[in-house]
């Protein structure tokens, strides 16, 4: 089973990087949030992934069902662990994101 912590990594893609070199896979996740997100993109998760960390995609989405939808298809398509939505969405776009996933 795998460890409960996750490592945020609250900085630039950079540091964000050279820290997770720095730390065991095995033993822990990784929080991506949205700055690192619109600084580094796809590629950070990406990334993240080849060097084996199960990837907690920190985004809060909230926004009308069907954008929602589409974001929550992007984000298990680079291979995300798990991802978030704001619940004050309200129920429709809480059930579409569910169903996607």
């Amino acid at each position: 089973m795998k460890s409960p912590i996750i490592v945020a990594l609250d900085m630039g893609p950079e540091n964000a990087l050279d820290l997770a070199k720095e730390i065991d896979p095995q033993e822990c996740r990784v929080k991506v949030g949205s700055q690192l997100f619109t600084i580094g993109g796809p590629l950070v998760i990406e990334k993240l992934n080849d060097l084996g960390f199960d990837v907690f995609l920190d985004l809060k989405f909230h926004d009308i069902p069907n954008t929602v939808r589409k974001a929550v298809e992007a984000t298990i398509k680079m291979g995300v662990w798990m991802l978030n939505v704001h619940s004050l969405g309200g129920k429709e776009m809480l059930r579409v994101a569910h169903e996607v996933i």
